[in-house]
This record gives structure tokens, sequence and C-alpha cells, in this order.
């Protein structure tokens, strides 16, 4: 929304005389834009909704206003005074809708503090409000879905969480919550990478780029992120020229603006996998240039100062699964040399995402121990799950058996390996050339 929309939003607030006929309209400019503009605009609407006594529009107007205030002020007991207050008027005219709106700001307050089991009751609280109020609240209801979807996924991984996300990228989408959608986006592309539903995430993403005039109306971030996560499907697809357009159109709208927008943890993961995919068509100069432009990003004060560590442990494996599989082929290579990276490798492959590939060619490449070969095949891990026949074939040239005998195993290893719809060209294609390496050894 421009200067000129949001004066006479301002304007029409002021001549209203029904303050709720126009909620709907600022949940969705509250939703879509933070900025000190529209907390302005909330304010005027909240002392209109108190000179006409209309309490339900008040608790959603400071619901709205404390979701803008969140990252801007550093004591939240001024965010603990509006939701008590919320609490206050809901109960005064018995608005569950607007108790449950309270609570899902409750649950956000005590995850700060570190208290996840009084967060945990607190958005159970929202969600059982929400669903048995009899006047629902499309909005709110969202809203509390969309926050118990994101506590049992980041409390509990439940891949189920989908599911919910899911109903939410429907009612956001279709209502023009444009952050919240790609809010939405990004967490469903996290599970859907975890048990490599490409296809979903292209499927969501390629959804919301096909309509242009909707795409024209996104925040820039927004529009970023959104090529980012097309990207991600795409490298998950081992669509890698694919992969490479959209993470580059992403490159080029976030890099000037990321310290300003919420997605800067995704504009560096979104360098680290553009590295992969341009190491993977052989772009070695290339990719080694941005694995050096990872590094020195990653050691400026923003980025050490805002980075959760889950997502810098996830950055730092990939980043160096790409220099094991660069440096491997832009020099002689001597893994005796390069012990650190391969442990660090080692270390992060048992929990984190791997890409099939670069793990692949590190279980062939790192001169593993038996030992260490034997601990990953007992792991039950989604990326390395992919690559266990890659281990089983390692481990036969670890045996001291005749060399015939070897290849033929290895040639079983590879032919028996499980195969699913998730299976993509390339692994099919790199197995093929393994047997075909075993085949022309036996002459």
């Amino acid at each position: 929304m421009d200067s000129t929309e949001k004066q006479t939003l301002r304007e029409e607030i002021m001549e209203c005389k029904n303050t709720n006929q126009l909620i709907q309209k600022l949940c969705i400019l509250a939703s879509n834009e933070k900025s000190t503009d529209v907390v302005d605009i909330l304010q005027i609407a909240l002392k209109k909704a108190q000179q006409k006594s209309d309490k339900k529009s008040e608790v959603i107007l400071l619901g709205l206003k404390i979701a803008q205030l969140f990252d801007k002020i550093a004591d939240i007991s001024l965010v603990k005074e509006m939701v008590q207050k919320m609490q206050r008027l809901s109960t005064e005219i018995n608005y569950q809708n607007g108790l449950a709106f309270s609570y899902t700001f409750v649950w956000y307050i005590e995850r700060l503090n570190g208290n996840i089991k009084e967060s945990r009751e607190a958005i159970n609280k929202a969600s059982k409000l929400s669903n048995e109020s009899i006047e629902k609240d499309d909005y709110i209801h969202h809203i509390c879905l969309y926050t118990l979807a994101f506590d049992k996924w980041i409390e509990d991984h439940d891949i189920l969480a989908a599911e919910l996300f899911e109903i939410c990228y429907d009612y956001f989408y279709q209502n023009g919550y444009y952050r919240s959608l790609s809010q939405t986006i990004g967490i469903l592309s996290i599970i859907y990478t975890r048990t490599h539903s490409s296809n979903k995430i292209l499927e969501s993403c390629e959804n919301l780029l096909s309509k242009q005039s909707l795409f024209k109306a996104l925040p820039l971030d927004v529009k970023g992120i959104s090529y980012y996560f097309t990207g991600l499907g795409h490298m998950l697809n081992m669509n890698l020229h694919f992969a490479e357009y959209f993470f580059k159109e992403a490159y080029t709208i976030l890099n000037p603006i990321y310290e300003n927008s919420i997605y800067f943890s995704n504009y560096v993961v979104m360098l680290s996998f553009l590295s992969t995919v341009t190491a993977l068509q052989g772009k070695l100069e290339q990719s080694n240039k941005m694995i050096k432009e990872l590094e020195n990003l990653l050691k400026q004060e923003f980025f050490v100062k805002n980075l959760d560590i889950s997502t810098k442990t996830q950055i730092h494996h990939t980043l160096n699964l790409n220099k094991f599989y660069v440096y491997s082929r832009l020099k002689y290579f001597d893994s005796e040399e390069m012990q650190d990276l391969i442990k660090g490798i080692f270390t992060g492959s048992k929990t984190l995402y791997s890409n099939f590939l670069l793990m692949s060619e590190y279980l062939l490449n790192s001169n593993l121990e038996q030992v260490k070969l034997e601990e990953l095949l007992a792991t039950n891990n989604f990326s390395i799950n992919r690559v266990k026949h890659i281990i089983s074939f390692v481990l036969i040239k670890k045996k001291e058996d005749v060399i015939e005998q070897q290849f033929l195993e290895r040639i079983e290893i590879v032919s028996d390996r499980e195969r699913t719809t998730k299976t993509t060209f390339i692994e099919n294609a790199f197995s093929d050339l393994l047997i075909a390496q075993q085949l022309y050894s036996l002459k």
C-alpha cells in the first residue's frame, strides 16, 4: 500500500461509523507490512473503536499492533500490558476469538522467555477457544492454526504439521495475506525438504509466480523469497539450471535489502545452495567465489548476532560439502590434508540435510575409516538413508576379498538399491555410472 492509499485509509477510519467494517482491510495491511505508518494507522483505528465502545474491534486492533511492535521494542512489558488488556476486554464481552488471539501472543512471550511448557499450554488454549467459538473468526482461527503448526514443527519436528500449514497456505493465498503466505511457504519448504517432497514446493511457489497481478502486489522481499523457494524445489529435483536461475533472481532482489528483511537467514542459506548448484554444473570457479563470499558474510557482526544456531549449523554443513566437492576438483586432492573438513562433514551429516550428489562424492573420496562408515550406515537420517547404498558400496572396498568378487558385490549393491518416487534422474544416472565403472574394471 503506497502513501496515498494509506492516507485514504486514515480518512476512511476517521469518517467511518463502524470500525468493524474496516477490520479485514487493516488485518491485511498489518500482515503485509511492518512500519511506523502501519502502527500510526492502527492507533487511529484504536482510538475510533474506543470512542464507539467497539470492544471487539479494539481487541483485534490491539493484537495487530502487538504484532507490529514485537521486533521493535526491547521492553516486553508493554506487550504484556496490551495482551492483558486484550484478555480483559474479551472476558467483559465474552469474546472467545479475542481470548484465542491473545493466547497466541502469550505463546510467543513464553517461548521468548524459554518457558516451553507454558508456551505450549498457551497455544493449546488458543486453539481450543478458537475451535469451540460459536462465531468463528477466520483470520484469528488461521493465526491460531499457524501458531499451533509452528509449535508442533519447532518442538517435535512433527511432519503432520505440514497438513495444518497447507490449510493456512490456502487461506492466506485466497485472502491476500502475502507475507503470512510466504512465511508459510518457507516452513513448508523446510518440511518438504526433510521429506524430499520437492514437487509440493514447486506447486505452491509456481502457483504464486504464475499469478502476475498478485505477484506484482507482493512486497519486494516476499518476491525474493518466492524465487528462493522455487529454486529450492528445483534443486531438490536436481533441475540444476532452473534452480540456479531462480536462486540468482532471489539474490538480485535480496542482496541490497537482506539486513532490513526478516528473510536474512534465508538469504545466506540461498547463497550456500547457489554455490551447490553451480558446482554440480561444473562451474567450479564461480562456486568457489560464492563460498568465499558466504564465509565473509558469516563473519559479519550482523549475522554473528542474528543467525540462530540451527541455521548456522546447517549453513556450515552445506558450505563444507561444497568446499569438499570444489576443492577436490580445483587442485590435487589429498584427504590427509583435509581431515578437519572431512571430520566436520561426518559430524554434520548425521543430523543435517545433505545434497545427495555432494554426499555421495564425499563418501566415495574422503577415505573414511570403516568404523565411521558403519556408524553412518546405522544412522537414521533422511539424507543418509538416501545414500546408504553408496556407504555399503564403499565398505566393500575395505574388504580383503578377491578383487573380482568385490566388483560383483558392488554392482549388486547399487543394482538392488531402494528406489522411490522421490528418486531423481541424477541419482539413477549416478548409480548407472558406478555400475559402468565396475563393469569396465572387470573388462
